[in-house]
């Protein structure tokens, strides 16, 4: 047994409940995955499963939908960790919690003392999308995710415009 699942014959096979659900409470530790009914499985694999009675008899199909299940909890935590921010900064709502984070005003963000003319034309020279993404977060007020769903595209592709956009206004306007 390997920890979690070892194949004992082609007829059926043994999951360890404890390793392979955290936080599983049940009396039984062992599942017994096996299309055979309990009794002719005790009937035809008696002597070899006494070690993990009690157990639970699933079949290949309640088994495949745990399967899946957990792959896909596991898929959805892997993502989470990609995507989500480490203090669980969540676009939206924690702007609304802690406003003192929030830098609305686009002139304190590239410059403190800064007309606007030199902002205006400076924004004239970043692509479309950039300037379009910067004036709809920080003069219109969408966030990132809505202009995400405006636009068809993802967020990720968004922020990184902003940020890239935001850059090269600071480095334009500290030639200047």
């Amino acid at each position: 047994m390997n920890g979690n699942r070892v194949v004992v014959t082609e007829e059926y096979s043994i999951i360890n409940l404890r390793y392979e659900y955290p936080g599983f409470v049940g009396s039984e530790k062992y599942a017994v995955v096996t299309d055979l009914s309990k009794e002719a499985l005790e009937k035809l694999y008696g002597t070899e499963l006494k070690p993990y009675v009690p157990f639970v008899v699933l079949t290949k199909t309640e088994a495949a939908a745990f399967s899946d299940f957990n792959r896909n909890e596991d898929k959805f935590e892997k993502r989470q960790q990609l995507y989500s921010d480490a203090y669980g900064y969540e676009e939206g709502t924690t702007e609304v919690c802690y406003g003192e984070l929030v830098q609305d005003n686009l002139f304190d963000i590239v410059s403190g003392n800064l007309d606007k003319e030199r902002l205006v034309t400076a924004l004239e020279k970043l692509s479309e999308a950039q300037k379009r993404r910067i004036e709809m977060y920080y003069l219109e007020g969408y966030t990132a995710q809505e202009i995400a769903d405006i636009e068809g595209v993802r967020l990720y592709a968004v922020q990184k415009s902003i940020q890239a956009g935001l850059k090269i206004l600071k480095r334009l306007l500290d030639e200047e």
